[in-house]
């Protein structure tokens, strides 16, 4: 496996894990509201929340790898394996957050796995 795949797959999986970060940290925030009355306290309470930046801190690292992906690898076989966080993300969920397990929801993640392979041999 090539040094871009290695990057690819850790900026999908960085990605993948900052969001569950993110939901991990919103479900301890409770309701979000963006009225005006309450942005000031929302937004304190978004970027105050250790989940939430701990979250964007692996968007970051995720975006620096995909740049250095995307210098070298063609986007068009890049970009679509972007798709395999759907998976990482789905088992997360599962785990962490006992999200209901479909069979619809294990065939879309089964075509989407399938067509990420499919698209990069």
């Amino acid at each position: 496996m090539s040094a871009n795949y290695i990057y690819l797959f850790a900026s999908i999986f960085l990605g993948a894990c900052g969001q569950v970060l993110l939901k991990y940290g919103v479900n301890q925030l409770g309701r979000i509201s963006l009225a005006h009355s309450e942005l000031f306290r929302t937004l304190f309470g978004i970027f105050t929340n250790l989940w939430i930046d701990t979250g964007i801190v692996f968007f970051v690292a995720s975006m620096v790898l995909w740049i250095k992906v995307i210098s070298t690898m063609e986007l068009s076989k890049a970009y679509p394996s972007v798709s395999l966080s759907y998976l990482i993300v789905f088992l997360f969920s599962i785990v962490l957050f006992h999200e209901t397990v479909t069979v619809d929801k294990i065939m879309g993640v089964f075509l989407v796995a399938a067509g990420v392979y499919f698209l990069n041999i």
